[in-house]
């Protein structure tokens, strides 16, 4: 069952600088520009966007291609 996150939390863009490693944290999501799915930065179940270029599971979120992740800070509506 895919949840759209976007029903649930107002998201923010994060802006990261050159070098700086991907954020992660309670509050930060990525969005996969590929298929436009968001996933949880420290997921708790196994997740996937629907290309698979972020997949994770027990609080660490793999990402493939970084030039098609957006990380944003998510608050709930």
């Amino acid at each position: 069952m895919k949840l759209d996150m976007r029903k649930i939390y107002r998201f923010d863009p994060l802006r990261i600088g050159e070098g700086e490693p991907m954020p992660s944290g309670g509050n930060v999501y990525y969005e996969c520009t590929e298929c436009r799915e968001v996933v949880s930065s420290v997921p708790h179940i196994i997740v996937k966007c629907g290309c698979g270029n972020l997949e994770g599971k027990a609080g660490k979120l793999t990402i493939k291609d970084a030039g098609k992740a957006t990380p944003m800070k998510g608050t709930l509506k």
